[in-house]
């Protein structure tokens, strides 16, 4: 079965037929979308990154993602140069809830080393002081871990030996 060649570049024009779908598979025009989650980690309270800069950034992804796929991705699709990839994978955390046991999903951590520093905008938070209260969040302090450690019978109220009063 053979198409006249008009007919099989009316198609291809026209974006329609066997012969348009044909005519995207050529070597040399497939189109790939990148399908990578790359989660971006904020760098440490002390690493003073907004000043001074980073060439080194870190990413958490599926340990199926390879280090090929992430300078791919990140050259081709967010135009960043990239000189080398370290990747470190990660059991995710056991747990067990009563006689219930399971664990969180494996992880990848994916360490970048970039051709120029970045430096990250003001608004990415590195710590929950620095970026939420600038957004009007309120910093979640923990009663337990805040403050001086007491012992948990000066705010109850004692009785006193003898008087048969209650005192505080």
């Amino acid at each position: 079965f053979r198409v006249p060649l008009a007919t099989a570049m009316s198609a291809v024009a026209a974006g329609r037929g066997a012969a348009f779908w044909h005519s995207l598979v050529r070597p040399g025009r497939a189109v790939y979308f990148p399908n990578i989650d790359l989660r971006l980690v904020p760098p440490n309270a002390e690493a003073n990154a907004h000043e001074v800069g980073m060439d080194v950034v870190t990413f958490i992804t599926r340990p199926a993602v390879t280090k090929v796929d992430v300078k791919e991705c990140l050259e081709k699709v967010y135009g960043v140069g990239v000189e080398r990839v370290h990747t470190v994978n990660y059991e995710g955390k056991k747990k067990r809830r009563g006689n219930y046991f399971y664990h969180r999903p494996d992880y990848k951590k994916v360490y970048v080393q970039l051709r120029e520093r970045w430096y990250p905008p003001k608004g990415f938070a590195v710590t929950a002081i620095d970026g939420d209260v600038d957004k009007g969040h309120k910093v979640k302090t923990s009663p337990v871990k805040s403050g001086p450690k007491g012992y948990w019978l000066h705010n109850v109220v004692s009785r006193k030996a003898g008087d048969g009063e209650y005192q505080e």
